[in-house]
């Protein structure tokens, strides 16, 4: 456990050096439960603290008045943080999986490089941390600027612009804690595949840009 710790507050300063430890270490998929675990209790935290305790109750009064009686409005509120831990357990584990394949995907087929799974989701689990910080900063910023779509992103800066607006939402999609992740990963499966960095970079990050404009284009 003292080792992993180590590697988990390596990540931030020295990652080659813990996906160099990666590698040449036996199969240890601690690496991946242990920080997935972490970010969903620490986002679960952040979810409950941060949003309207009583989320089903209000969107039932403000969609139709009167739809709910105080004892239903209660029932679902006593239900909301089960549902919210769920929600988010369910969110990290598939994402990372979600993760760990794109990286098996991009190593198999543009790399031409056999990467074994299992160390691939180690490598998503560690650099997970990073995104950790980045659930803990994000609040925070958000109460010291007052807005609670203040972001560490460049939509920071885009006074005037309304989130709806495609412009404001490429910005916010330019998050220094997504950048900095997409920038760990690419650094592990270089280490992973055995390539450089820049090769490696091409693709992780062609994925993210392809990604992050679908999702701008399709909300």
């Amino acid at each position: 456990m003292k080792a992993l710790a180590n590697r988990l507050l390596m990540i931030f300063v020295s990652p080659t050096e813990v996906f160099d430890e990666v590698i040449t270490s036996p199969p240890n998929l601690a690496n991946w439960r242990v920080p997935t675990l972490l970010v969903c209790l620490v986002a679960t935290v952040v979810l409950i603290t941060t949003n309207n305790p009583d989320p089903v109750g209000s969107f039932a009064e403000s969609s139709q008045p009167g739809l709910l009686t105080p004892a239903q409005k209660d029932l679902f509120g006593s239900f909301w943080p089960m549902v919210s831990t769920l929600t988010v357990f369910g969110a990290a584990v598939i994402g990372s999986v979600w993760s760990a394949f794109v990286l098996w995907f991009i190593s198999r087929f543009f790399l031409k490089v056999r990467v074994p799974p299992g160390k691939i989701l180690e490598v998503i689990g560690l650099t997970s941390v990073i995104l950790l910080l980045g659930t803990i900063v994000t609040p925070l910023l958000g109460a010291a600027v007052g807005n609670s779509n203040g972001r560490p992103a460049l939509s920071l800066l885009a006074f005037g612009l309304r989130p709806e607006s495609h412009l404001w939402r490429v910005l916010d999609s330019l998050n220094l804690f997504h950048l900095w992740t997409t920038a760990v990963l690419a650094i592990g499966l270089s280490r992973l595949a055995g390539v450089a960095f820049k090769e490696a970079a091409f693709w992780v990050f062609g994925y993210w840009v392809v990604a992050r404009l679908a999702l701008i284009l399709l909300s």
